[in-house]
């Protein structure tokens, strides 16, 4: 981790997807402590298989944040990030980060944690919330659909969207997720999907 200086902005990123990546390597080349907070509503490809078959945060947009903040070299990144393109029903698609990540979460946000001082992560990574969470949405005709994938596959123009846990109960945030927040200089939205 970088050494931190006394007028080291403190800047907060939120979201997922290929977009978060990307702001966040043109982030690290700027002197800056860096915190990504990650959604955790992706239901697609092999975060939504691991998601729904052992009921953890899918771990597909935590991989690539924790990788494009890793200062390991090319080598070990390349193997956290490979992709099976096997005939093997379950590991056909699957990352081997997504796999490992799902191992070690009984706890995502301690599994997060220790995978980034592992990874020799340059700045602070936490997921959005420590449970699945379901993103809905209604469109501008008045139909409303839950789960990511869905609503991407919509093709629909959105009017609102909201997340709401996997069961009962109301979403809510990692304190450590809000306290950097409340003490950040600066937070940027990552672009998604949507």
């Amino acid at each position: 981790m970088k050494q931190q200086t006394r007028n080291t902005p403190k800047i907060v990123v939120i979201g997922g997807g290929t977009g978060l990546p990307v702001i966040l390597n043109g982030l690290r080349k700027r002197d800056a402590d860096i915190t990504a907070v990650v959604t955790v509503a992706d239901d697609g490809g092999s975060s939504g298989i691991i998601r729904d078959y052992i009921n953890v945060v899918p771990p597909g947009d935590i991989r690539n944040v924790l990788v494009a903040l890793s200062d390991l070299p090319d080598v070990y990144k390349d193997i956290f990030q490979y992709r099976f393109n096997s005939k093997d029903q379950f590991f056909s698609g699957h990352a081997i980060g997504n796999l490992i990540i799902a191992a070690l979460s009984r706890g995502i946000f301690n599994a997060v944690q220790e995978l980034s001082e592992l990874m020799k992560v340059d700045g602070h990574v936490y997921p959005a919330a420590n449970t699945p969470l379901v993103l809905n949405a209604e469109f501008t005709d008045g139909s409303e659909i839950s789960g990511e994938a869905e609503i991407s596959a919509a093709g629909k123009t959105i009017k609102k969207v909201w997340v709401t846990t996997n069961g009962e109960g109301k979403p809510e945030a990692m304190p450590e997720v809000i306290d950097a927040i409340m003490n950040a200089d600066q937070i940027v939205l990552g672009p998604g999907s949507l």
